[in-house]
């Protein structure tokens, strides 16, 4: 359950005019002070890097976070006189009712911060141990999320968030076996947040001003690229319950990797995972897919992919298969464009071939092999590729490649 306003609750006004309270700048001023002498001790006693001592890599401080609160008390106060406090931490009925932003501190979530020149390195209670950023993971998916109106209402601050629990993950290097369980639970989830994001928020305007497709991409591509480095690392010692599920995600997203190794990399893998049947799913899907246009390499010259088939009828069927889970085909979104812009090049190169005009394709039969829905969205898109919809003299409409 989301928690209620405490003693603690404070005051925060929109107007850049107003005087955040005494209160609040007494404590940012003790807690700057109480830093200070955190790094001090911490630098004394070797658990925190010296910034005037350079190390070796090899001599590099790990780091362990000892906040267990989902946001540090100092970002909590900072953020607060900054005015920097986001709508999902701010009391939601005095939001509603137009009575300003009131931060609830227990609803604060440690947001992203990259790194840069200039900033102090974080502290050990700037930091969330495992156990904590599993609380938080909990709380923004099964709370927040689960609570919201729609995922666009909190998507930006979950994608913030998260994006930070992996930072903190990231700078602990947690390699204990009960600590990296607890980082692939967490990461799991994120890299689903993700994928459901890609196809949920995939629409014809921005479902809101900061969403950014490609960030979005970019920060799976990142989460499931952990998720493999986690699997790996703990071979042998450790087993995880859904590494085909992921293992699966991430074969569907290289489908127009330029470097296609993925044959080669499916081979280290464990004999159990790869016949697991997400896997061959992911593999065929993989190979319908792949395209025969585009010369791919590392080695140069660069040559057509070996197992691309370009079956697309097949890849649409096996996409609405039962057997293909609702996230694996949210995956294969991220391509279908990709892919139907291949099929009408191919039809329209032997269209070519031929060199005699044809209305073999009538727009029903097009929508099943470009994988619409409707005829209306098979004609928007061959439209914009330049062709024209002609008419038979049936009255059937078909696709005019030579307008």
């Amino acid at each position: 359950m989301i928690p209620t306003v405490g003693w603690s609750t404070l005051l925060f006004s929109r107007n850049p005019s107003a005087n955040v309270c005494l209160f609040t700048l007494r404590r940012e001023s003790q807690l700057k002070k109480r830093r200070e002498a955190e790094r001090a001790e911490g630098i004394e006693k070797g658990i925190i890097a010296d910034p005037e001592k350079p190390r070796k890599l090899a001599d590099a401080v790990k780091l362990v976070g000892t906040c267990q609160e989902m946001c540090p008390e100092y970002e909590r106060v900072e953020r607060i006189v900054q005015k920097d406090v986001w709508g999902p931490e701010a009391d939601p009925v005095k939001l509603k009712n137009g009575g300003g932003v009131v931060a609830v501190e227990q609803r604060m979530v440690k947001k992203f911060k990259r790194a840069a020149a200039g900033l102090d390195e974080q502290l050990p209670s700037d930091l969330r141990p495992p156990g904590a950023l599993k609380k938080t993971c909990d709380y923004l998916f099964d709370d927040l999320l689960g609570g919201a109106e729609n995922l666009a209402k909190v998507h930006h601050f979950i994608w913030d968030r998260t994006r930070a629990i992996r930072n903190d993950f990231s700078i602990q290097q947690v390699s204990k076996l009960a600590e990296v369980q607890i980082a692939v639970d967490c990461y799991e989830r994120i890299a689903r947040f993700h994928i459901l994001s890609l196809h949920k928020l995939a629409l014809p305007d921005k479902p809101y001003d900061k969403y950014d497709w490609y960030q979005e991409r970019e920060q799976l591509d990142k989460t499931l690229l952990s998720l493999m480095q986690y699997y790996d690392g703990t071979r042998g010692r450790m087993r995880f319950t859904n590494e085909p599920e992921f293992r699966a995600y991430s074969i569907i997203l290289q489908i127009q990797t330029p470097i296609p190794d993925l044959e080669d990399r499916v081979q280290t893998w464990p004999q159990d995972i790869v016949l697991d049947a997400r896997i061959q799913r992911a593999l065929k899907l993989y190979a319908l897919a792949a395209n025969t246009s585009d010369p791919q390499g590392p080695i140069k010259p660069l040559t057509v992919h070996n197992i691309a088939q370009t079956n697309f009828m097949r890849f649409w069927a096996l996409v609405r298969s039962k057997e293909t889970s609702y996230l694996m085909a949210c995956a294969a979104e991220v391509y279908f464009k990709i892919v139907r812009r291949e099929a009408l090049k191919n039809l329209w190169v032997a269209d070519r071939r031929n060199q005699v005009q044809t209305d073999n394709w009538s727009v029903a039969s097009m929508t099943k092999y470009l994988g619409f829905d409707n005829e209306e969205q098979t004609r928007n898109f061959v439209e914009a590729y330049s062709f024209a919809i002609g008419q038979r003299d049936d009255g059937t409409p078909f696709l005019n490649w030579g307008s």
